[in-house]
Order: structure tokens, then C-alpha cells, then sequence
């Protein structure tokens, strides 16, 4: 009894893997067929990142973090 059940679970955990690897096969194939548009020249608003005004508020909001963070439990008297 123990033996048949080994071998049921056995085809049943390979039947699992198989299933698994079929769906990683499967998205891999589906992300290679994606089109990418890259344009150099800019215009397209996707560089937010290198707007002078995106580097003042993320320098503003450390200058706050760290004045927070030293002065922390510190009285004013």
C-alpha cells in the first residue's frame, strides 16, 4: 500500500514540476516578444529624474530627515 502511494505521489509531484516549467517556459517566451521604443533624443518626458527642481525637493527632503533624525529626543530647553 505505501509503495503505490509513493509511486501515485511521485507522478503526481512530476506532473506539478512539468506544469511549472511549461508556464516559466511560457512567460519567458512572451517577454522576449515585447517591442521597445528608446528615443535618445529625449521629449517623451520619461527622464524625471534629471529636472534640477526633482534634485532640490529630494535634497530639501534630506536636509529634513537627517535635521529630524539628530535632534531626536533633544529638548529646546
Amino acid at each position: 500500500m505505501a509503495i503505490t502511494t509513493r509511486r501515485t505521489a511521485g507522478r503526481g509531484l512530476g506532473s506539478i514540476l512539468l506544469a511549472v516549467q511549461a508556464f516559466l517556459w511560457a512567460t519567458v517566451a512572451q517577454a522576449q516578444d515585447i517591442q521597445v521604443d528608446i528615443n535618445p533624443e529625449g521629449g517623451g518626458g520619461g527622464a524625471w529624474y534629471t529636472a534640477w527642481w526633482v534634485w532640490v525637493l529630494v535634497g530639501l527632503f534630506v536636509i529634513v530627515i537627517v535635521v529630524a533624525l539628530t535632534s531626536r529626543g533633544k529638548s529646546s530647553a
